[in-house]
């Protein structure tokens, strides 16, 4: 049986990181889809930069899932490392800042 998420993820729109442009997040991590090739591995720890308007996020994730949905697109998976509370809190504010400049549903709890 496959593994249950602890966490719910969340549908997000608006989101970039250097990697591509955000899917889905949750308190433990984040899904970017990505055009081209990745310049990834499992496991590797990587810096992420999310930023929107005059809000921005730094934090660390590891490359839990590199999945190939097609020709030269792939969804990479990441997993928070070490967050705290107070950048959770940070992370969530301009998730919800930028999924609210789409009038219809904007954030939804993924599948």
């Amino acid at each position: 049986m496959g593994e249950r998420r602890t966490h719910t993820r969340f549908k997000a729109l608006g989101l970039d990181t250097p990697y591509g442009k955000v899917i889905d997040i949750s308190d433990s991590g984040l899904g970017v889809f990505r055009k081209g090739k990745p310049e990834l591995s499992l496991g590797d720890t990587v810096g992420l930069h999310l930023s929107h308007d005059q809000s921005e996020v730094k934090l660390e994730a590891k490359v839990v899932r590199i999945d190939i949905i097609g020709l030269f697109r792939h969804e990479i998976g990441f997993e928070f490392v070490d967050i705290d509370e107070e950048t959770l809190s940070k992370l969530w504010s301009l998730t919800d800042d930028a999924c609210s400049q789409f009038a219809s549903p904007r954030c939804w709890v993924a599948a």
